[in-house]
Formats: C-alpha cells, structure tokens, sequence
C-alpha cells in the first residue's frame, strides 16, 4: 500500500492526473475486499464447529437437529451485526438482531422469502487482515446438486478448508470431490475434525494423507479439535490451545492465505501499479536522457513525437486492437454458446439411456436428482469455459499494447449464482391413474370376450372340451394382452418422462445461455474500456515526454545538473517499486 501512495505522489508531481485517479480507484478496491475463505464438507462434519473455533465464539449455531440452511459469511468490522440477503438479488440487504442469527441460518428465510446468504460481522483478530470465513450448507452427497453449486462457488474463494472427521477415512466422493476442488481454488486445507472423539484420528489422517497421494494430490491434513479449542479459550490454556491443532491451522491461514493473497483486487492494484511505473520511467526516462546528453535532445524529441503519432492512432477506434476485440467477442459468444449445446445435448443422450433402464413412476425421485445434478454441472463447467476464453481473449488484446496479461479484473457471472437460478426449476412426471385403470380394464374386457367366444365356437361343434379349452385360451390371450397393456404405459410414460426431461433442457439453455450473454457484453464493453484507457495513458505519457525534453533544451548547465539528480532519485525509486511488485510484495500486510 506504501508503494502505491509513493507512485500516486510521483504522479502527480509529474502532472499525470490519469495515473493518479487509476491508482487511488485501486486503492479503494484493495480496502473495500477480503479473502473469502469457504468451508465445506459434508453434513455434520463438523463446519460451523470449527468456525466457531477458529474465531473463539458461538457464530454459527450449533446443534444436533440444526442445519446450516445458507451460507454464513464472517467479516470483519469494529461492532457486531448481521446481515440477511435476500435471494433476490435486486432487494437490498436487511440489517436484523443478533439474537436472530440462529433462526436465519437454520431456517434460510426471513419474512417469508427465501435468502442467499447470512452476512455477520465481529471484531475478532483473526478477521482483521482481510480474511472472512463462508461456513457453507452440507452438501447433501458430493456428487449432488448442492456438490456442484459448492464447487461453482470455490472459483469464487480465495482458498478452501474441506472438513472431514476422523470417525473414517476419506471416501471416494470426497477425494473426487477434492479432485474437482483444486481445479477451481488451488488452495485447499484438509482439516481433519473430532480427534477428541476418536482414538485413531492418527490413523485415520495417515490414511487419508495416503488417498491424497494416490490421487496426486499434495494437500495439507491438519487434525484439529474444535472441542479442545474452546477449552483453552475457557480455561486460557496454552497447552489445550496447543493440543487443539489449531495454531498449525491459523498459521496456514496467515502465512499461505493472507500472506499469497493474489484476489482480483491484488491483482489489480499489482495491474495498475505496474502500468503507472512503467508510464513514469517512461517519461522520467526521456527526460532524463536529454538533461545528461543535450545535443541528443533533439532526436530524442523528434522520436518521441513519431510515438505519440502511432498511440494516438492506436486510441482510434479503427486500432488493429479494436478490430482483434470486435472479432475475438464474436467467437467467444460463439464458442460459449457451443459449448453449452453440446453439453446439454449429451444431458439429454444421457438421460434418455436412464430413463429406458426403467418406469418412470418407480425412478422418478432419483431421476430428478440426477437431472439437477447433471444441470448444475452444465451451468458450473459453461462458466468456466467463458472465464477460460475471456482471460484468452484479454492476454490476445493486451498483446497487441506490448503488455503483459495480468489477471485483469473481468466482470464475469459467478458459477454460484447461475446454478442457484437453474437448481430452482422442477422436473415433474405426471401420471394418470384413470388412464392406467382405463388400459387394464380394456384389456380384461378382451379376456372375457375371448372366453366367451371360445365357448360359443366349441358349443357350435359340439366338443366336449371346448369349455376348458376356451377357458385356457382366453386367459393366455387375456394375459398377454395385460402384460402388452402395462409395457404400453410404461413405455408411454418413458416418453412423457423424456419430454418433460426435453423441457426441462430447454429451460436450463435459456437461463444459463441468458447469462452467458449478459456476461460476453459486460466482457466486451469492460476490455473496450479497459485498454482505450490504457491506449489513452501511453498517449498521455509520450505527450509529457516530449513536453520534458523540449523543456530541457532552454536550460542553464546548473539546472541541468539540479535536474538530473532529481531524476535519478526518481528513477532509483521506480526500479524499487518495479522489482517489488514484481517479486509480488507489498500489497497487502499480513497481521
């Protein structure tokens, strides 16, 4: 933060009130986020627990009947409050009691309607760097709906704590889980809870280490008891607090969260930073030439001024640029667009070949889950195709300015709250009992008339047996009739199934194909805007450049020397700041 003060003043004296405005808007960026931590896991593993743990209160409920409904936000301010989101996300957020934070968290609701998130804010130390903890439902099955929402909503976190206990080893849903995890936040904490309730949490975490390694991947097990933590609290106990495992895990937090904090925010600053260095040695430089070597001031200038020709035809609209922009947006929609066809069409392949395993009316239940499933992953793996090509599409565009793609602050949809508009559609089978009753009675009428019609053919001859003969026919034909009459339905209700299914695509196409959209616009006008004001800044710089060195050909030998100090220890600053925001220190303070 030092350093972005120190280059906003050098800014300003060297009259570039761009710069200055780009920094203190990066600024204000750096102080307004934190780093979201999300803690997830299974039901009753053990989340809120360690929440509570970790900032030594009762945050989040706890109970056995009580279960996290929504996800649970802790930030930090000087006064406690809570705050309740609507789902809704055009209705304001409502301040409500403290004393009510367990029936929202429970409950999910207030007033009525449902809610997106609980917000709580406390003064605890933990808190003060930046970091917020996201206590997240239960996923419900880590191949679940509620598994994938989760998973779209890691892309969104800093770093994840995945909380397991160590009542078993891990499963195979969680390491797959764990797999998919690291693809989305790259720093995942494998936080073993309950040790003080099981002997064998050595064990167990050995085990669990082993799986991770198996599955190549190189995560930290920390083993904690959050029943031990609040212990030490209780009793100021240095040595329970020890004993706990939870200095090892708050050390990891500082050091390799807060301390490698890389958010969108960082990023930018380190962005913006590096951009307003390079624009002043850029012009400190020019001038700096002139003042040492006057009779190469001359051609210096008249280089300089070749340059500022060539940048501000590059701030033009007809740009080469531009143009890249323009046709890069155009394959990126369609691309996106693409890539959610082709997915949601292999839902439906898929979902046809389970529907035909079975009757609908017996699978309908598990058939929906899994056609929520399956939509949550379209709408969770789409996003990530178009986080994946904006980044493409902004490093081909930043090429064509000489810079280096750095992680530029896209304004793109959250995974989360795409898949939360999708998992609210429902998967109805309706089945008619009268036409069903209507089928087996039609083919029971066609029993009887075989019976009878048999018996009257054999009355007609004659035969003596052709009663029992009659009998045995038309209940072998009744028979078969019924069993065509019942496959019929089933089949019928096969086909209404994957109508409904169909349908149901059709609608996760448009919610999802809506917001891609949305998001390629605001991606578009975000890079138009983004590199137009850096099109603009180089101009800028070339201006003042060769302002300064014209300056310079009037002056005394004396100035020039006075002058030539105050450059060098201009550019002697520069190189620090640059080789500090290159080595990635500075930006934020770890407490």
């Amino acid at each position: 933060m030092a350093d972005v003060d120190r280059v906003a003043r050098m800014a300003g004296d060297a009259d570039r009130a761009d710069l200055v405005e780009r920094l203190d808007r990066a600024r204000a960026r750096l102080l307004a986020e934190d780093v979201p931590v999300a803690v997830v896991g299974e039901f009753k593993q053990g989340k809120s627990t360690l929440v509570n743990a970790l900032l030594r209160t009762e945050v989040c409920p706890v109970d056995v009947d009580v279960v996290t409904a929504v996800p649970t936000i802790v930030r930090y301010a000087p006064r406690p409050s809570v705050r309740v989101h609507p789902v809704d996300e055009q209705a304001p957020p409502i301040d409500v009691p403290f004393e009510r934070l367990r029936e929202y968290v429970a409950g999910g609701e207030a007033d009525g309607g449902r809610l997106r998130a609980v917000e709580v804010r406390l003064d605890r130390r933990l808190l003060r760097g930046g970091l917020s903890l996201v206590d997240t439902p239960g996923v419900g099955g880590l191949d679940s709906a509620h598994g994938n929402l989760t998973l779209g909503a890691l892309s969104l976190a800093h770093a994840a704590l995945f909380v397991t206990d160590a009542a078993q080893e891990l499963t195979a849903p969680e390491v797959e889980f764990l797999e998919r995890a690291v693809e989305r936040c790259p720093r995942v904490v494998c936080v073993l809870t309950k040790t003080d309730l099981h002997a064998e949490w050595r064990r167990i975490a050995e085990l669990d280490r082993a799986h991770l390694e198996r599955a190549g991947l190189s995560l930290p097990v920390v083993p904690v008891s959050s029943f031990l933590r609040m212990r030490a609290g209780a009793r100021d106990s240095a040595a329970l607090n020890a004993e706990s495992g939870f200095p090892r895990l708050i050390d990891a937090l500082r050091r390799h969260v807060l301390g490698g904090a890389d958010t969108a925010a960082v990023a930018g600053v380190r962005r913006d930073l590096a951009f307003a260095v390079a624009q002043l040695k850029e012009q400190v430089g020019a001038e700096r030439a002139a003042v040492v070597d006057p009779a190469a001031g001359a051609a210096l200038a008249d280089r300089l001024a070749e340059q500022t020709r060539r940048r501000q035809s590059l701030a033009a609209g007809s740009a080469s640029w531009q143009t890249v922009l323009a046709d890069g947006i155009q394959d990126l929609s369609t691309d996106v667009d693409h890539d959610l066809r082709e997915r949601l069409r292999a839902m439906v392949h898929r979902g046809d070949a389970e529907l035909d395993l079975g009757d609908p009316r017996d699978t309908w239940y598990d058939f929906k889950a899994w056609a929520t499933r399956e939509a949550t992953a379209v709408a969770v793996d789409n996003l990530l195709v178009l986080v994946t090509r904006a980044e493409e599409l902004a490093r081909e565009v930043a090429g064509r300015f000489d810079l280096e793609y750095d992680s530029l602050d896209l304004d793109l949809p959250a995974p989360a709250a795409a898949v939360a508009t999708v998992s609210g559609l429902e998967v109805r089978f309706d089945r008619s009992s009268v036409q069903q009753f209507l089928g087996v009675f039609t083919a029971a009428r066609v029993t009887y008339g075989g019976l009878f019609m048999l018996g009257a053919f054999g009355s007609l001859l004659g035969l003596t047996l052709a009663a029992p003969v009659g009998v045995l026919g038309g209940l072998t034909v009744g028979r078969k009739l019924i069993r065509d009459e019942r496959q019929r339905q089933v089949e019928q209700r096969r086909q209404q199934a994957k109508q409904e299914l169909r349908r149901y695509v059709d609608d996760v196409g448009f919610v999802v194909g809506r917001d891609s959209r949305d998001a390629v616009r605001r991606t578009q006008r975000f890079l138009r805007d983004e590199f137009t004001a850096r099109a603009g800044g180089a101009r800028r710089s070339s201006e003042q450049a060769l302002a300064a060195v014209r300056r310079t050909a009037g002056m005394r030998a004396d100035d020039r020397t006075r002058r030539a100090e105050e450059l060098d220890r201009g550019w002697r600053d520069l190189d620090r700041v640059a080789e500090r925001v290159t080595a990635d220190r500075g930006i934020r303070a770890v407490p």
